[in-house]
Formats: C-alpha cells, structure tokens, sequence
C-alpha cells in the first residue's frame, strides 16, 4: 500500500510517497492542467491511499482519483491544529500529509455526493448576487441621502420609485454614480430571477424540501441552502453535532474548576449559519414554540443572543425533519 499526501494549488501539485517503512523517493510537482500526467503516476502507484487537503478547489481532483483507489479529505482547521512547523513549503506540507496518512493521523473532512455539491454551488452563486444587489441598493439609498431626496413610495425599488430615481438630476458626478448603481442594481436582479428558475428545476430533485419549508420562516431558497450545506443527514448522530456543525454552539474554555462559555464558534459553513440566522428573525414571529424558547433565552441575555439560539433550535430541528424522511424513504 501506498501512502500519498497531495499539497493541492490553483496551478500546480505537490505529490509525497509514502509506504510501510517510510518515504519512497522525492516530492513530485505536476501542473494541474497535466491530468494525464497525474493519472500515470497515481496509475503506477496503485494500489494508494491518497490525502487531500479540503480547499476551494479539491473536487476535481478527488473525482479523478476517487474510481482509481482510496481518496480522503482532510479537514484543514484540524490539521493545522496537530502540526504546525516552523519551515513551511509545498513539498514539507505533501511529506507531511503522507507520513500523517500512513500513522492514520489525517483528521477527516466530508466529502458531499455530487448531487449536493452541485446544489451547494448553485445555492451559493445565488446567495452571492443577493448580497451584491444589496450593496447596489444601499449605495443608491445613500446617494439620495446624501442630497435629502426621500422619494415619494413607501416601498422602495418598485417601478415608479426607480422611474423618481433615474429622472432625478444630481450633476454630474451624482448622475454618474446612480447610473451605476442602478445599471449593477438591475443586472443582478436579472441574474437573480435565472438561478431562481435553476433552483425551481433543482427542487424537484429532492423531495424532502416541503418538509423543510412547514418551518416557519423558511422558503424555497433557504430550505435548498440548508439541505445543501448539512447534505447526507443520516452522518450526525445528534442534533447537537448539527449545532456544533453550523458554527452556531458557543465556545467552551474549561480547566479544572473553571469553566466559561464564550461567543459561537463560527465553524463550519458561514453559508448555512447565515441562512439559520436570517430564518430566526422570523421564525418566533409565526411559530409559538420558537417565540416562547427566543423569550426565555432574551431575559437572561441579549436580543443578539436569543435569536442566536433560535437558529441553532431551526438547525435541530431541520436535521430532524430531513432524517425522519430519509428513514422513511429507507424503509419504503
């Protein structure tokens, strides 16, 4: 068997052999257009095991390694946690993540089925532009702030209020930039409407979203989002690992008598811990249980930290709801 540590970049690899007894020759560096070449050498080293470490850009590499032997992912916070040496090159990180693979020292990352990934990407594409035609619309509220314009519509954004807005004259320097602004406003709107439709065709693939959406404050967008980011539910073993998984339990410090409980950990995916988050302002609004936990939590701490912990109960109770029907597909 064959030990394989891969120190993966945007342009080149770094390739670390390891067997039984040690290190089998030097670091090898294959560029990543060069797939040919990275089949051949993992082709002469079968039968591997082989480490990568989890990037933004890994899972290319693991689906062509993934039918030729055994491809782990390694999980980087974790690692860095084991090992942290004072000399740090490509090749040292390749030798290390093998000698770290052969000892069965690699801390693991999950690696989504393709189904997943994909949603994954396409929730977050989506996610993205909502966040950029939001900077848009902040930026024209402050271009009229600017010059105490309050244009006459109670909502904002509608046609007569951009129809006030783009005939409004600033000068020049004022024109310019509200052009923009709403040149990028309606661009990301438009984009905004195709992933909608890619979602909607993306929804049919997974039966288990209604269930996700009976949860008060939570629709179509957001209960993909969250199936996405938690993928295969039958890996937790418990709500509480759900919680821990979306950064969303607090930090705990403790040592002999001491023990104290500091902010979230902010671990896992920002993505699905920002979506919970949004869905807790809502959710105690419509749904009594929710609103009854968020206002035990808001007496004995803060606002920001009730709705918090609102968050965490959705991550719980999402997980519950899409294992429950996963077992029963099982079953079936």
């Amino acid at each position: 068997m064959h030990y394989v540590g891969v120190d993966l970049h945007k342009h080149t690899l770094v390739i670390a052999v390891e067997n039984a007894h040690g290190p089998i020759g030097r670091p090898v560096t294959i560029r990543c257009r060069e797939t040919e070449k990275i089949v051949a050498s993992f082709e002469g080293l079968r039968p591997f095991r082989a480490v990568i470490e989890a990037s933004g850009s890994y899972r290319w590499l693991y689906d062509l390694l993934a039918s030729r032997g055994e491809v782990v992912l390694a999980h980087p916070r974790r690692l860095k946690a084991i090992v942290e040496g004072r000399a740090k090159t490509d090749k040292r990180d390749a030798a290390l993540l093998a000698k770290l693979l052969r000892v069965e020292m690699i801390p693991m990352a999950y690696v989504p089925p393709r189904r997943y990934q994909e949603l994954r990407d396409l929730c977050r594409a989506r996610a993205r532009l909502a966040r950029h035609a939001t900077q848009a619309k902040n930026e024209l509220h402050a271009v009229l702030t600017r010059r105490n314009i309050h244009p006459p519509f109670k909502t904002p954004f509608c046609r007569g209020w951009i129809r006030f807005v783009a005939d409004l004259d600033l000068g020049f320097v004022g024109n310019a930039t509200r052009d923009e602004a709403l040149r990028r406003w309606d661009h990301y709107r438009r984009e905004i409407e195709t992933l909608d439709l890619a979602l909607s065709k993306a929804a049919a693939s997974f039966p288990e979203v209604p269930a996700i959406m009976e949860i008060p404050g939570i629709g179509l967008f957001s209960a993909l989002l969250i199936i996405g980011e938690l993928g295969e539910p039958l890996r937790f073993h418990d709500a509480r690992q759900v919680g821990a998984y979306s950064g969303l339990t607090p930090r705990v410090d403790q040592s002999g008598g001491h023990c104290h409980h500091g902010s979230i950990t902010r671990q896992g995916s920002p993505w699905l811990r920002w979506v919970l988050v949004q869905a807790a302002m809502k959710a105690p609004q419509k749904d009594k249980a929710l609103a009854n936990f968020y206002t035990r939590v808001r007496k004995r701490s803060s606002a920001k930290i009730a709705r918090v912990a609102v968050a965490r109960k959705l991550a719980e109770i999402c997980w519950i709801r899409l294992r429950r029907h996963h077992r029963m597909k099982e079953a079936a």
